[in-house]
């Protein structure tokens, strides 16, 4: 075989895995079955619920390859975490929870603590990650969509339902920019060791 056939053998393999990978669902059994509870129980699915996302940088910038969103994704974990410690505060109940009866209220907040247990690991995870740096027309863009999330108003129980809608997208475009988009484009050792 010529090393001209085999470069492009190697390229073809490269691309498969790498295609591969980025369809790969990082979102447990676990989690599906935690986010589908709370969804069906808190109506997640409701038409004014989906409308309007409330991460739209998340549906707008579908691979991670083309455009680095480590310190959104950082942002939007914080604004997860400010919601759940809200919601989840057990000196008072959450807005959110209180049309639940008991034993719905305390199941759905099993679930909840579970889906907030998932995204402190994947703060942990998303922590040790070097944001590339962009020109000035990406950095102006992306400052913009930081201080929109800074602006959420996190007690909102509107938007609080959104998240908690976007939950499962946003923890799957997180997880596949963490395993597969934050390593130098020469080195594509990271696919071969990727989880």
């Amino acid at each position: 075989m010529s090393s001209c056939t085999g470069a492009l053998l190697l390229l073809n393999l490269t691309g498969l895995v790498m295609a591969s990978a980025a369809h790969r669902n990082y979102v447990s059994d676990n989690m599906r079955y935690a986010h589908n509870y709370v969804a069906h129980r808190l109506n997640l699915t409701k038409p004014h619920i989906g409308n309007d996302p409330l991460f739209t940088f998340i549906k707008n910038n579908a691979s991670c390859l083309r455009q680095h969103n480590l310190s959104l994704f950082n942002k939007t974990l914080d604004v997860y975490l400010r919601m759940f410690s809200i919601i989840l505060d057990d000196t008072t109940t959450s807005p959110l929870l209180k049309p639940l009866s008991g034993k719905v209220q305390e199941a759905v907040k099993s679930n909840l603590t579970e889906l907030h247990r998932k995204m402190l690991e994947l703060k942990d995870l998303l922590q040790g990650q070097n944001p590339r740096h962009h020109g000035p027309r990406h950095r102006s863009k992306r400052e913009n969509l930081l201080s929109k999330l800074d602006n959420i108003q996190v007690d909102d129980v509107l938007n609080q339902k959104k998240a908690l809608a976007e939950l499962k997208v946003f923890y799957q475009a997180a997880s596949v920019c963490h395993y597969h988009g934050y390593v130098p484009a020469a080195d594509s050792a990271h696919i071969a060791t990727a989880k």
